[in-house]
């Protein structure tokens, strides 16, 4: 696949020690970015279709918790 020279040169130039902490850290950055950008895509709480239905906060019955975590305790279906 790879000829001697190639593998010498990519061994040589971009499989240097000190430049793993760098790609290391770039790599984990971009997975942060695609976790949190998922995230947001999911989230119920983000309307991005705004024909279907602009206002679902509107449909939220007053003893529904929609939160992903209750401290108090509230509002949980009786």
């Amino acid at each position: 696949m790879f000829t001697k020279a190639t593998k010498t040169y990519l061994m040589k130039h971009w499989y240097r020690s000190e430049l793993i902490p760098l790609y290391a850290t770039c790599v984990g950055a971009v997975g942060v970015c695609a976790y949190f950008a998922s995230r947001a895509l999911k989230n119920p709480e983000v309307v991005w279709d705004k024909t279907n239905n602009p206002y679902p906060w509107l449909h939220v019955q007053q003893n529904e918790n929609i939160k992903l975590m209750d401290p108090n305790g509230r509002f949980e279906k009786q």
